[in-house]
């Protein structure tokens, strides 16, 4: 099945029941359905087709809702950007995906103006788009065939593109679906990026409950209350700083927010501040979504009941929830065998939300998929009730704010600055975004540099959310006989005291 089957579906069974409202719309399910078939017909006239990667540049937009079903609707591949990334990781991600056309929306134009080389290009909203002879039969997909390429960090600083199928979209959102209670009359509120596997796939179980959608391009907490309060939305997915902005926001209580009822989060656990205080302040229920890209995102949810529970075990709300019904999820030693309560292990996943592989890696899709569970690189231990606690990365990752920060990628980026003889970067607590980008570096010697122009020297060259909040300086890092830098030990010091090490 297709994904933009549901756009079918819908049009058929409740055809002016909305599908878009606020910027771009309102648009019933018909109407959606008749923009996305000509917005195909304009894609193809531009030559593509089935199998074809288009990469998407674009804040959250309508518009960027029709291209997903539109090259879905076609059998292409969407190829969607991060829009925090420099333009130079911009041009890797585009060359890699081999992309036919380039979609950039209007506020990203400055951004798209400075990446070299770049495929053709179009406005994303280009009105000659609708100028096509709509396509009224979307491609005959079986569930195996590729719906898009997610770029995620890359161990090596090199990105990869995880291929998911319209297979792995439709059974996250059935799972997804199910486990909250998505259902018609729930309108999604889009305040996180579109780009990001934690709201793409809440907009995909939204949609196939057949509920309606509005966007927001950015976020504070005035904008998405006051888009909350005027769309009447129901359902908002939030990364976990966005939800301590939101708490400690002043004039919250000034805005209608009573028909709010799903706040989802994810990228790390709350802090028990703000978790009491989105409880007493928030009309919606809680869930916890902990996940990965390459398991189209949702392997564990920490439901609302779960978040009361943890009111009365404070200990609680550092777990990651339990697995969500449709996947096996397991904590495993290193021959694949389920430890014991209270041992750690690696989170291995397997069912049909496991992507296909990686874009153009045989080599690194075996290696993740061997023994036929996805490894997370994520250590953990599991209780006796089943709640599964994130105790470690064996990737080395930070998460800031939700984003994941290779930390391989920022030292590369400040081993090129000249004054630079070694640098080791890692996560350290931070109580706004979870974790912040820490940097160790090491000065050759005569040479000077200010953690400011190390600062300024890397966002030349990777995403700002990259760049280190914070630099240090030593005489030497650490290292194992090998060479390689004991990011445990950098750790130790910012870490101590805190029953995880990571956020």
């Amino acid at each position: 099945m297709n994904v933009a089957h549901l756009l079918d579906l819908h049009a058929h069974e409740r055809p002016d029941a909305p599908a878009v409202v606020g910027g771009g719309g309102p648009l019933s399910w018909r109407a959606l359905r008749e923009r996305v078939t000509r917005l195909a017909g304009g894609l193809a006239a531009r030559g593509v087709a089935r199998g074809d990667r288009v990469a998407v540049l674009a804040a959250n937009d309508a518009r960027y809702f029709e291209i997903y079903l539109a090259l879905a609707w076609l059998g292409a591949l969407v190829v969607p950007l991060n829009t925090r990334l420099a333009p130079a990781e911009i041009a890797l991600q585009l060359a890699d995906a081999e992309a036919r056309l380039w979609l950039v929306g209007d506020s990203l134009a400055a951004l798209a103006d400075a990446v070299t080389p770049q495929p053709a290009r179009l406005a994303l909203g280009d009105p000659s788009l609708l100028a096509g002879v709509p396509v009224d039969t979307s491609a005959a997909l079986v569930p195996e065939d590729t719906l898009g390429i997610f770029y995620t960090g890359g161990t090596t600083g090199l990105p990869k593109g995880v291929m998911l199928t319209h297979g792995n979209a439709l059974a996250n959102s059935r799972h997804v679906m199910r486990a909250i209670g998505y259902r018609a009359e729930d309108l999604h509120l889009h305040a996180a990026p579109i780009f990001h596997l934690a709201d793409l796939g809440h907009l995909w179980a939204v949609a196939l409950a057949g509920g309606a959608h509005a966007f927001v391009p950015s976020y504070s907490p005035e904008t998405f209350c006051e888009a909350m309060e005027r769309t009447r939305a129901t359902v908002g997915v939030l990364a976990p700083a966005m939800v301590t902005a939101l708490v400690r926001f002043a004039d919250l209580g000034m805005y209608d927010l009573s028909r709010w009822r799903v706040l989802v989060y994810g990228g790390s656990p709350i802090t028990e501040e703000t978790l009491r205080r989105a409880l007493a302040v928030l009309p919606c229920r809680l869930w916890q979504g902990y996940g990965q890209t390459e398991a189209t995102h949702t392997v564990c949810f920490m439901t609302p009941e779960m978040h009361d529970l943890a009111l009365a075990r404070p200990a609680l709300a550092r777990s990651c929830g339990r697995p969500i019904a449709g996947v096996e999820v397991r904590v495993v030693d290193a021959d694949l065998d389920p430890v014991k309560p209270g041992e750690s292990g690696e989170i291995v996943v397997r069912g049909p939300t496991v992507m296909k592989g990686y874009w153009k890696r045989p080599a690194e899709t075996a290696e993740a998929l061997a023994g036929g569970w996805l490894r997370t690189g994520d250590v953990a231990t599991v209780d006796a009730d089943g709640f599964v606690y994130i105790l470690d990365r064996k990737k080395d990752m930070v998460i800031t704010g939700g984003e994941n920060v290779y930390s391989v990628e920022v030292e590369n980026a400040l081993a090129s600055h000249p004054a630079v003889a070694d640098a080791g970067v890692i996560g350290v607590p931070d109580e706004t975004w979870g974790e912040r980008v820490h940097a160790v570096v090491v000065l050759r010697p005569g040479s000077r540099a200010t953690p400011e122009e190390l600062q300024a020297h890397c966002r030349r060259l990777i995403g700002g959310y990259k760049v280190p909040k914070t630099v240090e300086f030593a005489e030497a890092l650490p290292r194992t006989p090998s060479g390689k830098i004991q990011k445990a030990t950098l750790r130790e010091p910012y870490w101590r005291g805190l029953s995880r090490k990571v956020s």
